[in-house]
């Protein structure tokens, strides 16, 4: 038996199995998230990369906006709104043909592939989240404000994924958090707004809640975790709307971490090539869990500057 065949097999036995876990963070400024207090968001980037101008809209796709229905599809899809169809809230025009879910686009190539969806605004679920094996939505309830219903309706939701992180066999779970949008339209999107950074600080302890779980998997030394943070759109004022021509609306922080991260705040590309964006999420996913990203598929995005060994997954 050669060397280079013990070699292999060693290598082999060693290899961690890939996992994703993906968090939304609905309506996150930019300048908002670098002003609150979030330790477990900094852990994040401390192990990876920290891009404060990624893109939520394209300049080549006029019908990207930035509210949440295109914001959500594009980040859930990897492909903008040419693609998938979504222009507005009510989603109409949404195309899973040509704009499906990464989900959907992971089970093509993997088909054993176990996926997990955590979220509590319901359109999203009933638009673009159907291809989870793992489905939980929460409702926002009555409350004395909106922004404490979603805060509660977001707590929820963490205490939900918690036992699937901490047990489950899940490869890709997605958990979406709403609250800190429902603040910004109550009381302002900006970071001299308390409440607003207030909301920021709690989803951030949410985020802590989800890490200690995946920490405590008995699985988890022989696991190689990719978390991918990011939102839909930022804010001006009260709103978000029209925001293509408003750097504080259309770019937002988006935080790739784990070992397979490129370490730094930068994320390089070559001159010509399209910027950072939510749309290299779900390019992100599939590369990490070892699925071939088809040309077919048409994805908008590119893990390019993102990762330490870097392969372009347009």
């Amino acid at each position: 038996m050669s060397w280079l065949f013990l070699v292999s097999c060693v290598a082999a036995l060693q290899a961690k199995q890939p996992k994703v876990l993906m968090i939304g963070i609905d309506g996150l400024r930019r300048d908002g998230f670098v002003a609150a207090n979030t330790p477990h968001l900094d852990a994040l980037t401390d192990r990876g990369t920290l891009c404060l101008d990624a893109r939520v809209t394209s300049d080549d796709v006029p019908q990207s906006d930035t509210v949440s229905g295109p914001g959500w599809t594009t980040f859930l899809t990897g492909v903008w709104a040419d693609r998938h169809g979504v222009t507005d809230n009510s989603f109409r025009g949404r195309n899973t043909e040509t704009g499906p879910h990464g989900f959907a686009l992971a089970k093509l190539g993997k088909p054993n592939v176990q996926t997990a969806s955590y979220l509590c605004w319901t359109p999203l679920r009933d638009h673009v989240t159907t291809d989870a094996d793992i489905d939980v939505v929460v409702t926002p309830g009555e409350s004395d404000s909106v922004s404490s219903a979603w805060k509660r309706a977001d707590q929820s939701l963490a205490w939900s994924a918690v036992p699937t992180l901490v047990n489950d066999h899940s490869d890709w779970t997605f958990v979406y958090f709403g609250s800190v949008d429902e603040t910004g339209h109550g009381h302002g999107f900006h970071p001299s707004v308390p409440e607003y950074l207030a909301a920021i600080e709690n989803v951030d302890r949410l985020v802590g809640e989800l890490m200690d779980a995946v920490h405590r998997r008995p699985t988890y030394d022989s696991e190689d975790w990719l978390i991918l943070v990011s939102t839909d759109h930022g804010g001006e004022g009260r709103g978000h709307g029209g925001g293509r021509e408003n750097v504080n609306v259309y770019t937002v922080p988006m935080i790739v971490s784990g070992d397979a991260a490129n370490p730094g705040t930068i994320v390089p590309r070559e001159e010509g090539s399209a910027p950072p964006a939510t749309v290299d999420l779900v390019p992100l996913a599939l590369h990490h869990l070892g699925i071939s990203i088809d040309p077919a598929w048409q994805l908008a995005g590119s893990v390019d500057g993102w990762l330490k060994t870097t392969a372009d997954a347009r």
